[in-house]
């Protein structure tokens, strides 16, 4: 009898240990997952900084599917309901997730219910946002929102409702004038002048060189001491400036404290700022009807982020984040031509400039934005592109050795031990792998392929086949960049045989082109 007891109470306390450590390991990897999904949303904010709002859509999405806490993914999909009404022109899409929202997740209910009636009021829809503001006063009578609430009530009360109209786009009196970050926040500045004199714009005060000094929350300038508002800085000929980076610039040099740093701005029209952009971002021995097609494209993806970030203190980076833009000394006579024989040219839909998307290659199959980043745009459709084959990076092959892909998942916070196999999930029209499967000893996951297995290992492209051989994973496939829209390398063999109007027609379906200016 007694022999027996003690195996049951054996027995019992190997249960309650085995419990505590599946526990333990679930709360282990609840953790993890909440840590990784905050980083994903941190990360959406510094990409919505820097003008890409589509990658910015998919880590909110991953954010969302990977953390298991409520609060984490009410606050994603809210921030992809912002994000996609405020900079992608998609607010019927930002309605369905904010109704989401209300549904599934009542401790951001009467967020979501005064999102939903400020987004109908701004897009015309009163009667609509009549109705969603007396559901929230009834429900939220000493709500949070309140106040706006009542005032909202009177303005769609106010308010004369109009039949739809297609919007028109307006012409501009004037080139208009970009903000273009350069570089990132630093603590010192160089500016000087290439030729004469260099000048504090409305001010008498000009020298050879300036030095400005980030001090406390304000800056200190050379020949004046101590500012704390924006300087600019004129010159008649370009403009050196100097951070970490080193760049000759057009148009006026402005510098601004920006949270115990500098933050440069170079004020310059969007034909100059093409000036550098084509030749930075094409080839200037490519063929001359290309070089147009990338002035197209980059002037109207300027023009679309100048639209939509005038609350931002800048419209531009002066990298790839938005557009590589290297200054003066990468100007080339060739892309200079091309600029201006497309001066003041956009390319349209329904009556505004579209998010004109590019990328070097699309490996043979342009992308679908829907598949990839969740969001369809009726001018960028995934399609075969042969000509992209032509070109570099069209295809590629990536080796890695188990412990490797392990190694790296887990230097990115994806916990992965004794990997078995990596299993295409979801495919895109395409071909992209948007989703995948990993498999390890301790289960399977499911995981966004450009946000976790794409960065981990830093593959050019989705548009892959995954394998294993000889114990390794092989990674086999075409193109670089998200492939999206304009591929810049199909673009360089089209522009042999065919001019810009049809390149742009061809990867822009649907849009148009107008001249603005």
């Amino acid at each position: 009898m007694i022999k027996d007891w003690l195996i049951k109470k054996r027995i019992l306390v190997l249960l309650l240990l085995l419990f505590t450590l599946v526990t333990y390991s679930s709360l282990a990897w609840d953790v993890n997952n909440e840590r990784l999904a905050r980083w994903y949303i941190n990360y959406a904010s510094y990409l919505i900084d820097v003008g890409r709002y589509m990658e910015a859509l998919e880590n909110y999405e991953t954010a969302y599917e990977i953390s298991s806490y409520p609060k984490t993914r009410a606050e994603a999909l809210l921030s992809k309901a912002m994000l996609l009404s405020t900079f992608l022109d998609a607010p019927e899409e930002a309605l369905k997730v904010y109704q989401k929202v209300e549904r599934e997740f009542p401790e951001k209910e009467e967020v979501a219910i005064y999102r939903q009636a400020l987004l109908l009021f701004q897009m015309g829809k009163y009667a609509k946002a009549k109705e969603v503001l007396e559901r929230y006063r009834k429900k939220y009578p000493e709500g949070r929102f309140r106040y706006q609430v009542e005032v909202l009530l009177r303005e769609v009360g106010k308010a004369i409702p109009v039949k739809p109209q297609k919007p028109t786009i307006k012409r501009e009196k004037e080139i208009p004038i970009l903000r273009v970050r350069i570089g990132r926040p630093t603590g010192r500045v160089l500016v000087y002048a290439s030729k004469g004199s260099l000048c504090i714009e409305k001010s008498r005060t000009c020298s050879k060189r300036f030095y400005i000094k980030s001090e406390k929350g304000h800056m200190r300038v050379s020949y004046v001491g101590r500012v704390t508002s924006e300087i600019c800085f004129v010159s008649e000929a370009p403009i050196w400036v100097k951070t970490k980076v080193k760049k000759l610039l057009r148009g006026k040099v402005c510098v601004r404290p920006y949270k115990q740093r500098l933050l440069v701005i170079n004020r310059v029209d969007i034909e100059s700022y093409l000036l550098s952009v084509v030749p930075s971002e094409s080839i200037a021995s490519w063929p001359l009807e290309t070089l147009k097609a990338q002035a197209v494209a980059s002037r109207t993806y300027a023009y679309y982020q100048m639209l939509h970030r005038q609350r931002r203190l800048y419209d531009l980076v002066d990298n790839e984040g938005d557009q590589a833009y290297r200054g003066v000394t990468r100007e080339h006579p060739r892309s200079t031509k091309a600029v201006r024989e497309t001066e003041g040219q956009v390319l349209v839909y329904d009556g505004r400039p579209i998010l004109a998307m590019f990328s070097a290659n699309s490996g043979g199959f342009t992308a679908d934005p829907k598949a990839v980043f969740d969001l369809s745009k009726p001018y960028l459709v995934a399609k075969p592109d042969p000509e992209s084959l032509k070109g570099k990076m069209a295809r590629w092959t990536r080796r890695f050795s188990v412990e490797e892909v392990e190694r790296r998942l887990n230097r990115i916070g994806i916990r992965v031990k004794g990997l078995v196999n990596i299993y295409p999930y979801v495919v895109g029209p395409s071909g992209r792998i948007v989703k995948v499967k990993l498999v390890d000893s301790r289960g399977a996951k499911i995981l966004r392929t450009r946000t976790t297995l794409r960065r981990a290992l830093r593959l050019p492209d989705i548009l892959m086949k995954i394998y294993k051989e000889d114990g390794r994973f092989v990674f086999e496939g075409r193109g670089f960049g998200h492939g999206v829209g304009y591929s810049q390398w199909g673009a360089a063999f089209m522009g042999k045989k065919t001019t810009y109007r049809n390149i742009l027609k061809f990867y822009y379906p649907n849009a148009y082109l107008v001249k603005l200016w």
